[in-house]
């Protein structure tokens, strides 16, 4: 049961169905709407001898009360809501890291030089996602000595009222003002809004959105720079979770799966254009060329030409991770491709990708995966 409206639930669906297309047992039917999920269309597929459920929303309250009552697993994706939050087995969660994309997303507009002011647009009706990315934001630019100026609606959504309010608040900011949405419909509005107003994007206003839906984002005035998160990878988990689920004897608790954002998509709203910034876009190029090649951070802040503490530094401050740390995810990274897309042995994979402690991997890939570089391969062979 996914919202099949915007690009987050077609994206969550291809990851599911990439974990599908190895497991020819599976048979699935799709509520494309939450609505759909009615209680006599979950009586039905009861009665069919449902398995599973991977669910990004609740539905009406009584299916979650139904589902609730029943053993029948559940992976859910996001907030399953007051109702099925308190079912205690046979059930798993995985969402975004909301937090995390908020520190990114203050990170990235900080990164684009000196702004007199940072602001948040969120949801009107407190969805958690949103909030936890003004959080994310907030803190960050605390941390930095930085106030967040956070939009308050009177209206819903896209409402006269809501519109006309936001309005206000973006000639209100002093500029030139750096400003987040929660997600990229909300980011549409303001870019529209600035327009009307004859505020210059992003020379006065700069503009990050949520999602990367690209029809949408590439078709604004100007283009609209967007976080993209891993939904895909949501998917792809929620799926595998879910065959965990059904495969255990026992409903035990599992422990919820944080999808962290893949990457700040940039566009003309918000691109960077400070010599940090480009310090770091240059760092990450060279380490995905590279990371197999047996690179150590001395050779990323050579390559730079910087001092090794002023290159940690930038990381840490526009990426939140150390440089030692991206170069491992690059590595994994390679190392999953490989297992997936070839029939070497894993000992060949290993060597490839610049581990010569074969059992150090081994030990690295399943704490970082939850599962056995072995069991990877066959959950994800695309041979």
């Amino acid at each position: 049961m996914l919202r099949m409206s915007g690009a987050a639930g077609r994206d969550i669906l291809s990851g599911i169905f990439h974990f599908a297309r190895s497991h020819p047992h599976w048979h699935t039917r799709l509520f494309q709407m939450p609505d759909e999920f009615t209680p006599e269309n979950f009586l039905t597929e009861m009665s069919n001898g449902i398995d599973g459920i991977i669910a990004s929303e609740p539905g009406p309250d009584e299916t979650a009360r139904q589902v609730c009552a029943s053993s029948v697993p559940v992976s859910f994706i996001g907030d399953p809501g007051p109702i099925l939050a308190k079912r205690r087995s046979h059930i798993a969660f995985t969402r975004n890291d909301d937090e995390f994309i908020g520190h990114l997303g203050a990170r990235h507009l900080v990164s684009l030089g000196s702004h007199r002011s940072y602001g948040f647009v969120p949801t009107v009706s407190n969805q958690y996602w949103s909030v936890s990315r003004q959080k994310g934001f907030t803190e960050e630019l605390a941390g930095r000595g930085l106030a967040a100026n956070i939009f308050s609606s009177p209206g819903t959504v896209g409402s006269k009222e809501d519109l006309e309010a936001l309005k206000a608040w973006l000639l209100a900011l002093p500029k030139p003002a750096a400003v987040m949405t929660a997600w990229d419909t909300r980011a549409t509005q303001v870019l529209n809004l600035c327009k009307d107003a004859h505020i210059k994007v992003p020379r006065q206003v700069a503009v990050l959105g949520v999602d990367n839906d690209d029809l949408l984002d590439e078709s604004c005035d100007p283009p609209l720079s967007s976080i993209l998160p891993d939904h895909e990878k949501l998917g792809f988990v929620a799926a595998r979770t879910l065959e965990r689920l059904m495969s255990a004897r026992k409903g035990r608790p599992v422990e919820p799966f944080l999808a962290r954002p893949l990457k700040i998509v940039e566009r003309e709203s918000a691109a960077a254009s400070s010599p940090a910034a480009h310090l770091l876009a240059r760092a990450t190029d060279f380490i995905r060329k590279n990371a197999t090649k047996g690179i150590r951070p001395n050779d990323v802040a050579e390559f730079l030409g910087v001092s090794r503490r002023l290159a940690d530094l930038r990381f840490q401050q526009f990426s939140g991770e150390s440089i030692n740390e991206v170069i491992t995810q690059c590595k994994l990274e390679m190392v999953k491709k490989l297992l997936a897309t070839t029939n070497r042995p894993i000992k060949t994979v290993s060597e490839v990708c610049g581990y010569t402690d074969l059992a150090y991997l081994k030990t690295l890939f399943k704490r970082r995966f939850g599962c056995t570089m072995r069991d990877w391969r066959a959950q994800n062979r695309t041979l």
